[in-house]
């Protein structure tokens, strides 16, 4: 039998091939862009953590050393603390020679009588605020010194008030020490004996007797002090007690405001009230100073008028601005 053509235009299928298959593609594959390596190595965790570790041991070594340092230290210290408070409460430094010294108005005996130490005190436990306390019980007394002399001995010395100023006060007959601290300090007798040049001698072998306000002047003299006269009966002192009479504050005020040179001129500065206060000088010239205001500038003029007039007898500086003055008759 003959086999048929096939039409003319069919295309005759190769086997191995299915109709409406098409060709598979080529498929190329496109490589990945490479990253550039980092210049920094990962971290690793674990690592980290070990590396922290190890910090953290050393450092805990270090406060471990130094814990056990100042461990030492305190313990040291404890031991030293002890062995010092066992050495003060012993009797090695016991105060057993204890020199109370005397001054001119607080005997050693009144010293004595004063001060209250305790039995067995050392030199590591006495108390020197203790015994000033004691001690200005006596108006004369300001402060104390206190010094140790190891192992035994302890010297106590009294210091006294410094006298700027003796009020005089006649209805009493008395003459008052008064301090720098405006301090009432005590009566002074108004009896004293003294040398030919008038120096007061407290050893009872003077060539004259003083007695009133001669004796005040004398004793003003003796501390360097200033004399203030005709002082107010109602004035009443107190020892240890601060001035509060306005005309005696007054005064010391100019006792404090005249300069050291001018105060050598000054024989006595009277305060019969806060304005009628004047000075009387050496060379018997009068000053009225009225209150005290303007020291300096009174001082000033009545200095200027002294080197600068002949035959002065008064000056009144109550207003140093307007001053007046009176001067002796010349023939």
């Amino acid at each position: 039998m003959a086999t048929p053509k096939p039409p003319t235009g069919t295309k005759t299928l190769r086997p191995g091939r299915t109709l409406g298959a098409s060709k598979p593609r080529s498929l190329t594959s496109v490589p990945a862009t490479a990253k550039k390596p980092s210049g920094k190595k990962g971290v690793n965790p674990l690592s980290s953590l070990g590396a922290m570790a190890n910090k953290t041991s050393d450092a805990a070594s270090v406060v471990t050393g130094k814990g056990k340092i100042v461990g030492g230290v305190l313990a040291v210290l404890a031991v030293l603390v002890v062995v010092a408070i066992v050495v003060i409460n012993s009797g090695l430094f016991t105060a057993t020679d204890i020199q109370i010294q005397g001054s001119e108005h607080v005997t050693k005996h009144d010293a004595i009588q004063l001060i209250d130490l305790p039995e067995g005190t050392s030199l590591f436990n006495v108390d020197p605020d203790q015994i000033t306390e004691d001690l200005k019980q006596n108006p004369w007394v300001s402060g104390v010194d206190v010094q140790r002399q190891f192992p035994h001995t302890l010297i106590i010395t009294p210091m006294e008030r410094k006298v700027i100023a003796i009020a005089y006060i006649s209805s009493d007959d008395l003459a008052w020490a008064i301090g720098d601290d405006d301090t009432w300090i005590a009566p002074l007798s108004t009896s004293v004996e003294v040398d030919d040049q008038g120096n007061v001698i407290t050893t009872g072998q003077g060539s004259n007797t003083l007695t009133g306000i001669d004796a005040a002047l004398a004793l003003a003299k003796h501390y360097g002090a200033v004399l203030l006269t005709d002082v107010s009966a109602d004035v009443a002192p107190v020892s240890g007690q601060a001035v509060s009479s306005k005309a005696v504050k007054a005064g010391l005020d100019y006792v404090r405001g005249f300069s050291s040179e001018f105060l050598g001129q000054v024989k006595d500065i009277s305060t019969p009230s806060v304005e009628a206060i004047s000075a009387n000088l050496n060379n018997g010239i009068e000053v009225s100073l009225g209150d005290s205001d303007d020291i300096v500038k009174k001082e000033r003029v009545v200095t200027k008028l002294l080197s600068q007039v002949e035959g002065v007898t008064y000056i009144n500086v109550r207003s140093p601005g307007n001053y007046t003055f009176r001067n002796a008759p010349t023939s």
